[in-house]
């Protein structure tokens, strides 16, 4: 199988490269700036987009959603008119489970009404239904793929800086946290953008996808200090009190993610196309931490 990549360089990118190479699959990493048809002879079956300006906590752009936008619609949509010029049967759009909402008093389902709270949620929304919009008008099988938090070696932002704190020898208030959130490893998202590169069942489908895994906070520092050979070191302060210093200190929405509950249902993921995530959250944490 022959497939075009954007993002190939980035962090699931390169994970992903090496997944199609452990299949058989022959790939071509699309330039940011070489979008004409002439800059990729061939013929390719498939093209996967993982390119996007991602989520950071602290946006610094004058217009944040002007900033998304540019890259997560226009430039989608871009790559989606290569993809039609080149005849190209299949697009796999990695979009995000933030379309969804930012919590979940049970776990999210693709039925759900998508409900985004802020500007990178609302323009990977949109450049979903705009995708859908081009690939029904160009015959174009259209496969979204709706992670959460993906992690995994080379991880950065805030998963990095929570391993960073995990292991400095410093207690945390979090032993009373019973929340559960969702959580993916680059190397099981990766085979899951293979299978859906192909499986016929795929096509013009949305997929919530996760290790299958949901844990709480509490336990995601336990493992970490405990692949990490540290004590866990975790008190339990009441989880009204940790929400109201967060507040007191700016960081609501720090404690949202730390202290409240995202979790999706990967029930579709499994039956229509009969997929199993590879790595167990244990094994994904000892791979990232191997780094």
């Amino acid at each position: 199988m022959q497939l075009l990549i954007t993002g190939a360089s980035g962090f699931v990118g390169q994970t992903l490269a090496k997944h199609l190479s452990a299949n058989g699959s022959v790939f071509k990493a699309i330039q940011r700036e070489a979008l004409d048809p002439e800059s990729y002879p061939g013929t390719y079956e498939c093209i996967i987009h993982l390119a996007g300006r991602a989520h950071v906590m602290h946006e610094t752009a004058a217009d944040i959603y002007h900033a998304y936008a540019e890259v997560n619609i226009d430039y989608t949509l871009k790559v989606a008119e290569l993809a039609s010029r080149l005849k190209i049967k299949r697009f796999v759009f990695i979009s995000s489970v933030k379309v969804n909402g930012e919590s979940s008093a049970r776990p999210y389902t693709e039925t759900d009404l998508p409900a985004p709270l802020d500007e990178y949620g609302q323009t990977k929304l949109e450049a979903e239904i705009k995708l859908k919009e081009f690939c029904a008008a160009h015959q174009m099988e259209l496969v979204i793929i709706r992670p959460p938090l993906i992690y995994g070696p080379g991880v950065k932002a805030n998963f990095r800086q929570l391993i960073q704190l995990c292991l400095l020898p410093i207690p945390m208030p979090f032993a009373a946290v019973d929340n559960k959130r969702s959580f993916i490893s680059v190397d099981n998202l990766a085979d899951f953008i293979v299978l859906s590169s192909w499986h016929p069942h795929a096509a013009g489908q949305t997929f919530l996808i996760s290790d299958g895994e949901d844990v709480s906070t509490a336990t995601l520092i336990k493992t970490i200090r405990q692949v990490s050979k540290k004590h866990s070191l975790l008190i339990p302060l009441p989880v009204g009190m940790l929400t109201l210093l967060f507040k007191l200190i700016g960081k609501s929405s720090l404690a949202l993610r730390l202290m409240g509950s995202l979790q999706v249902d990967i029930t579709k993921a499994k039956t229509l196309l009969g997929w199993q995530p590879k790595i167990s959250f244990h094994e994904g944490i000892v791979r990232t931490l191997k780094e």
